[in-house]
């Protein structure tokens, strides 16, 4: 079975969305099928509507450092479906993944052969395929982000000893509802029996949603953000920013780590925060140098994320979302205030770009919107239309590619492209592959 055949294979399951199906019956029967392999070691499960990301890749970090084994489930990914899959901050191989594949192939013809109801979709394969390979793997601790909202998310089949629910916020609104504390209910889904529970900064009606149902499912202790934790005196340096945390018990000043954006402050000071409780949970003593040694180095790609190309700068952050877009708005005035920005800007059709457009336009000299290379791409003109409302310079130029090299002709200080994820790992992707701008 060659890699490739595989991953087209995987796709066709998908429609718009790569077919994230909600509802935990076939996820449940597949895993069963495979010999539940998510029981076979301990769980941190992550949910959100921002933030998420950052903190499963930084709370994974932490435990590496201290010594564990540790498997890290992400999505989206950027440019490779490999990324999705780590063990210790290494991505599956595309032999590893064609055999782990292979492994549970039996069990999901089983279930296409009941019919389409009972077929795995794409999201659901993925995730029983990243518990076999943690299994196989024998990782001791599996730190999982959710897919989409939480109780109906194909990784809401495992038995979590940790929850953390980073932030509630208005997004994904056809699936998870058109208010906040909708919203909460279905990340308050991943709560667990016993299991720990760290929570972001959410605003009180939501917060409460999250509450009952913590009391209703009997989680164990709860650790609010700025209750229980909190960061102080935050230091803004492009790679090289600094906070002091104060914790569960670590009380860290001057900690020093390279993700960039306001933003990150929040999430490095709930991975902290997770982290402890976890150890808490199991009698785990952190290592502070070796905790410190693993935040010195945390940064996430698409984030704010920062890097120089034939000595230009440029940020790619996959601001996607109205409280994504207030959080670039914030990360721009922070690190780039007195800077010439030009832009490039694509988004996705099912978030909200008219007031994404009201957000971002005004903070950038120069803009151009482009399409986003996915069957999920919002019809570009509409954006340009819209953006055109809050900024005189805006240019329309639907081909990514030939947006991006438009981009890097401007005259400017700091160079943007943001909007989308997936914007943003086409445009890894084309550096990657791009001598122009590889040398």
């Amino acid at each position: 079975m060659e890699f490739a055949n595989l991953i087209d294979n995987l796709y066709e399951r998908g429609s718009a969305n790569f077919a994230i199906k909600l509802g935990l019956s076939r996820i449940e029967e597949l895993v069963q099928r495979i010999g539940n392999p998510q029981n076979k070691f301990k769980i941190i499960h992550i949910t959100g509507t921002n933030g998420k990301g950052s903190v499963t890749k930084a709370v994974s970090d932490i435990f590496i450092g201290q010594g564990m084994k540790v498997g890290t489930y992400i999505s989206p990914h950027l440019v490779s479906i490999t990324e999705r899959i780590k063990v210790n901050s290494t991505n599956i191989s595309e032999n590893e993944f064609v055999q782990t594949y292979i492994e549970i192939e039996d069990a999901i013809k089983a279930m296409d052969n009941k019919g389409v109801d009972f077929s795995p979709s794409f999201f659901e394969i993925m995730t029983a395929l990243a518990f076999k390979f943690f299994e196989k793997e024998k990782v001791d601790l599996a730190v999982l982000e959710v897919g989409l909202g939480g109780r109906l998310d194909a990784t809401n089949v495992v038995n979590s000893d940790v929850s953390v629910i980073t932030s509630i916020a208005i997004d994904h609104t056809k699936t998870l509802g058109d208010s906040l504390e909708k919203i909460a209910y279905e990340k308050a889904g991943i709560l667990k029996k016993d299991n720990f529970l760290i929570l972001g900064n959410i605003d009180h009606a939501p917060k409460k949603v999250i509450l009952d149902k913590a009391e209703e499912v009997g989680v164990k202790k709860i650790f609010e953000y700025n209750k229980d934790f909190r960061y102080e005196n935050p230091r803004f340096h492009i790679n090289e920013n600094m906070l002091n945390y104060k914790g569960l018990k670590l009380d860290l000043n001057d900690l020093q780590f390279k993700a960039n954006g306001t933003f990150q402050m929040q999430n490095v000071t709930i991975s902290l925060a997770a982290a402890e409780a976890f150890a808490e949970k199991y009698g785990i003593n952190l290592s502070v140098d070796k905790l410190r040694d693993s935040m010195k180095n945390f940064f996430w790609e698409g984030r704010f994320d920062y890097t120089e190309i034939n000595g230009k700068k440029l940020i790619l952050d996959g601001a996607h979302n109205v409280a994504a877009a207030e959080q670039l708005k914030n990360s721009v005035e922070v690190y780039c205030s007195n800077d010439k920005k030009t832009a490039m800007i694509g988004i996705l059709n099912d978030k909200d770009y008219i007031n994404i457009a009201k957000i971002i336009s005004p903070i950038f000299d120069k803009i151009i919107i482009t399409s986003v290379p996915t069957s999920r791409g919002k019809d570009p003109a509409a954006v340009f239309e819209e953006f055109k409302k809050w900024n005189n310079n805006v240019e329309f130029i639907p081909d990514t590619s030939e947006a991006f090299m438009k981009l890097f002709s401007e005259k400017s200080d700091v160079y943007f492209v943001t909007g989308s994820l997936y914007l943003v790992g086409k445009i890894k992707e084309y550096l990657s592959t791009n001598l122009i701008f590889s040398k």
